[in-house]
């Protein structure tokens, strides 16, 4: 996953690391990096100075189980709080990516950062911790997916979809809407 010169570079006793976070939002795209500055990477300006406070460890397992991971952003930036107190349609299942780079002594990038993570946007908190304030945004696997139910209930469209030849679904919502009488009333008294 690394290149030669990112490995000798890890391979150091110490080794500053940058870690950039994507988040597209369907409004926009956020883009923050762990480092005190702001890079430009892949085109884009990538917002340090704390726009990234911090990211939860990585868990990994042998199984299937879908790990979460949860990103600390500054909510002193208004457009993050803004996107964390907006709709929860702007960021719920959207992709979140983060990406990982050493850097050299001058805090340069050495090569192009790896992606080491990628997900999906869940939940969002803006709290108070302290005298700071900070965004969790909880972030989930594909695979967390996986995890829901499929929904029991059907409709004309979803069955259609399925099986285009079949037509029971087709007069449900007057069936519904005019309910009939199927007994009579003297076999209803008895």
């Amino acid at each position: 996953m690394t290149t030669a010169a990112q490995q000798t570079a890890l391979e150091k006793p110490v080794a500053a690391v940058a870690f950039f976070l994507e988040l597209q939002f369907k409004s926009t795209t956020v883009r923050a990096c762990s480092y005190s500055q702001t890079y430009n990477w892949n085109g884009f300006d990538w917002i340090g100075l704390g726009a990234l406070g911090s990211i939860s460890p990585i868990d990994e397992s042998a199984g299937v189980a879908s790990g979460a991971m949860t990103f600390g952003l500054n909510v002193a930036q208004s457009s993050v709080l803004a996107l964390a107190l907006g709709v929860v349609e702007d960021y719920r299942g959207q992709p979140a990516k983060l990406y990982f780079c050493p850097l050299n002594e001058n805090g340069q990038l050495i090569d192009v950062p790896e992606i080491c993570w990628r997900g999906l946007m869940d939940t969002m908190a803006v709290g108070i911790d302290g005298e700071e304030g900070q965004v969790a945004l909880k972030c989930e696997t594909s695979a967390y997916g996986l995890k829901r139910r499929p929904s029991a209930r059907l409709n004309e469209a979803q069955q259609q979809q399925r099986f285009p030849a079949d037509t029971g679904f087709k007069y449900l919502n007057a069936l519904i809407a005019n309910p009939q009488l199927w007994l009579s009333r003297k076999f209803q008294q008895i």
